[in-house]
């Protein structure tokens, strides 16, 4: 696989502007919940192409239509290259690397303070509603009963800000088995889970089908099956 190049803080901030730039009623993710999406998207068990997960990033509507308004085809092209960009290079890591640095904002109280302890996770929160977004129009891995997937998810569910009632007791339990003792550990541990459900659903996609012989195998002596009358080793045989 050929380097990707990595986006830069500048480009980052500029995919960021022109997802808010998308018009109405395009309800378009963010940068942050973009990232989590497109790792949602590229740990699937099949392939998912640019042309399918390209759609919900910008809501129900699908692609924004370029020309209209202030949504130019130069804006649109220029998102289109930062958000495949930004995909090349996460799969690269996830595949080359076992490790990227997804896109997680750092949280700030009032006084511009970093939050600390559990309230400093939030921001992964929305990286994780993105990943979950991938899930929703793309189920084929929470579909495929694959082991240690739902515990991988369980771990990345935990984040989320709105959770059922079974999910509440599963963060519960995490919480006090696992126990996440800042955010840089909760970054690392966020990054193994997506890297280890990439293993296992790209091994899925990979997976090579046994062919199976309808018919006994011939001998070499055997009357070739062309019907010439000849062995098999003097007719189609011979080579």
């Amino acid at each position: 696989m050929s380097a990707a190049a990595t986006l830069t803080d500048k480009e980052i901030h500029e995919l960021d502007e022109l997802l808010a730039l998308v018009p109405e009623p395009h309800e378009t993710l963010d940068a942050v919940i973009l990232d989590g999406y497109l790792c949602g998207v590229l740990v699937q068990p099949v392939q998912i192409t640019q042309e399918e997960w390209l759609g919900p990033i910008f809501g129900t509507e699908g692609l924004p239509e370029p020309g209209k308004g202030e949504w130019t085809e130069a804006r649109h092209n220029r998102l289109l290259t930062l958000i495949q960009r930004r995909y090349d290079e996460l799969l690269r890591g996830v595949l080359e690397e076992g490790w990227f640095d997804p896109l997680v904002p750092m949280i700030e109280d009032d006084d511009g303070k970093p939050l600390e302890g559990k309230d400093a996770f939030e921001g992964l929160g929305y990286w994780v509603a993105g990943f979950e977004w991938a899930l929703a129009n793309f189920p084929q891995l929470e579909e495929a009963g694959l082991s240690g997937v739902p515990d991988l998810l369980d771990s990345l569910w935990r984040h989320l800000p709105e959770q059922d009632e079974v999910q509440q007791q599963m963060t519960k339990a995490l919480d006090q088995e696992h126990p996440l003792k800042n955010l840089d550990a909760a970054i690392e541990a966020l990054v193994f889970d997506v890297v280890d459900l990439a293993e296992i659903g790209i091994a899925e996609r990979h997976k090579v089908q046994t062919v199976v012989r309808t018919e006994p195998k011939l001998g070499r002596n055997d009357p070739c099956s062309c019907g010439s009358g000849k062995k098999y080793k003097n007719c189609h045989g011979a080579n």
